[in-house]
């Protein structure tokens, strides 16, 4: 069975790709073609979050009802695609801005689509190992698809010598590797398909009744994943954590691409071969992470981690006033932050999924991203405005004083709920329950038998 799941990787692999082109073009085309400074920027990365922020409420939602896997991850990369070839000709930055918006609603749909999947297919041992195996491909996705757009934008080239006609075309090439993720898809599609044809309705009926009643329910199913009684009590708790911790992680991130630009005077092309040099960590780090995971708790990874990053961020806003070391230290800290990325989000999305039952692993899994995209959206609202204003450094020491913050809420948790150990210990008692059932009826399946024999016995034999 898991051999099959390879499509699945594939398409997130080269969602990836199209993702890590795509990605820091968003921001810098805004600064480029746009005519627009950091704050424009950041609000454009904040409609793009925003998007994240509401296909993740979508998905959490559709998934509890309808198990479309294979039709989502197909819409998600088919989507994309087509909006990314809008993006590279609008010439307005307000169409610009909701079509980042939409970028990001459709992006947010295969992760936690996929994820769901795995989740209900496998046991933990194996759910684990898997969504580090799937994310490794995303990650060596995002990698190349950098380096590619890094490439892109150095190479001097006759016909699109200009760096607005590089980054327009960017998003043509983004959009064809979106178009490969979609036709991998296709294949789990037509599989599925081809099993459901003999099931399929001659005459397709609108139920105008079901209609009114999905519409009129709408606003407690936008609401739903904000109802913590789905969930365990801690879970209100780790929310909050994480909100504050990628709230903080973007007081940084919104912002960095425009620093390199504006303040390290770095090059466009160069900047996507920094960002790709940062994910080539971010591979590395995925193959030590099952092993962490193995020997460490994850709430002690993840503090690590953010321990680790507050450090960095703070080297990198001091690194301004070391006129000679400050690019290098700069670089050294942004490539550490890129090996800390997948020791922090692996543990955090298992915690996320321990904290609910079977039914409601959509609905976590929704309410977990986003969590991460609301401390997306407020932090490029912020952000952009605090370094246009009160400058880089400002910015970036916020963001670190988030982290501690964070930290010191996900620590309390660490220490008065461990999560997985409780998860275990209710699995584990789950599955008794069951052998004890069935030992149960296995008894009293064989009380029922003596008890025919002894009446058989009783009659003579006769019965």
């Amino acid at each position: 069975m898991i051999k099959d799941l390879r499509k699945w990787y594939y398409t997130f692999g080269f969602q990836g790709s199209a993702y890590g082109l795509a990605s820091l073009i968003v921001s810098l085309f805004v600064v480029v073609a746009l005519n627009g400074n950091v704050a424009s920027a950041s609000v454009a990365m904040a409609m793009f979050s925003l998007g994240n922020l509401l296909g993740s409420l979508f998905t959490g939602i559709f998934l509890d009802k309808y198990p479309r896997f294979f039709e989502l991850v197909f819409l998600s990369a088919s989507v994309d695609g087509v909006t990314l070839i809008l993006m590279g000709f609008t010439k307005s930055i307000l169409i610009y801005y909701l079509l980042s918006m939409t970028f990001g609603f459709f992006l947010s749909i295969m992760s936690p689509t996929i994820v769901t999947y795995l989740n209900r297919k496998f046991d933990e041992s194996v759910y684990r190992k898997e969504i580090s195996t799937l994310n490794l491909f995303n990650s060596v996705g995002i990698t190349i698809g950098i380096f590619l757009g890094g490439a892109w934008l150095t190479v001097s080239i006759p016909t699109i010598s200009n760096e607005t006609l590089k980054m327009r075309s960017i998003f043509l090439l983004s959009a064809l590797l979106f178009g490969i993720s979609a036709l991998f898809a296709s294949f789990y599609l037509r599989k599925k398909m081809s099993f459901k044809k003999i099931h399929r309705s001659r005459k397709f009926n609108v139920n105008l009744h079901s209609l009114a009643g999905n519409i009129m329910a709408l606003p407690h199913n936008v609401l739903s994943p904000f109802n913590m009684s789905y969930f365990k009590p801690e879970t209100k708790r780790y929310m909050l954590g994480l909100f504050i911790v990628f709230l903080g992680a973007n007081m940084f991130f919104t912002p960095f691409p425009i620093f390199l630009k504006k303040v390290m005077n770095i090059p466009s092309g160069y900047i996507f071969i920094i960002y790709g040099i940062n994910n080539l960590f971010t591979n590395m780090a995925y193959l030590f992470t099952n092993k962490a995971m193995e020997r460490f708790r994850d709430m002690s990874i993840m503090s690590i981690v953010l321990w680790v990053r507050i450090t960095m961020f703070l080297a990198i806003a001091l690194s301004i006033f070391v006129p000679h070391l400050g690019l290098w230290i700069t670089l050294s800290a942004f490539m550490a932050v890129g090996f800390t990325w997948p020791f922090f989000y692996i543990p955090a999305t298992i915690q996320a999924t321990n904290l609910a039952r079977i039914e409601n692993k959509g609905k976590i899994m929704g309410l977990f991203n986003m969590v991460i995209n609301l401390g997306a959206i407020s932090a490029s609202f912020i952000a952009g405005y605090l370094a246009l204003k009160l400058g880089y450094v400002f910015s970036f020491s916020v963001g670190s004083a988030l982290l501690f913050l964070g930290d010191r809420i996900l620590a309390k948790i660490a220490k008065t709920h461990p999560i997985r150990e409780e998860f275990l210990k209710e699995r584990r008692k789950f599955l008794n329950d069951i052998i004890k059932r069935k030992r149960k009826k296995v008894e009293n399946v064989e009380d029922l038998k003596g008890k025919e024999i002894e009446k058989v016995k009783e009659n003579g034999g006769k019965n």
